[in-house]
C-alpha cells in the first residue's frame, strides 16, 4: 500500500512540477511581448496601452492560476504520506 502512495506521490508532483514550467513559460512568453512592444514604432499608442493591458491580465490571471494550483495540490498531497 505504501509503493502505491509513493507512485501517486510521484506522478502528483511531476504533474505539478509539468504546470508550474508551463505557466512559468507563458508569463515569459508575456513579459517578451511587452518587452518588444515597447520597441515596435509601426504600434499605434493607443494599440500598445490595450496590448500592454492584455499581457498584465495574463499575468494576473496566470498567478492566480498558479496559487489555486498550488493549493490544490498541496491538499491532494496531504492524501498520500511520503
Amino acid at each position: 500500500m505504501i509503493q502505491q502512495f509513493r507512485m501517486a506521490r510521484q506522478m502528483i508532483d511531476m504533474q505539478k512540477a509539468s504546470v508550474e514550467i508551463a505557466l512559468n513559460n507563458l508569463i515569459a512568453i508575456w513579459d517578451q511581448t511587452a518587452v518588444l512592444s515597447k520597441g515596435t514604432p509601426w504600434l499605434p499608442e493607443e494599440g500598445r496601452k490595450a496590448l500592454m493591458q492584455w499581457v498584465e491580465l495574463n499575468r494576473k490571471a496566470c498567478d492566480g492560476l498558479k496559487s489555486a494550483l498550488a493549493n490544490g495540490y498541496s491538499s491532494l498531497q496531504q492524501f498520500f504520506p511520503s
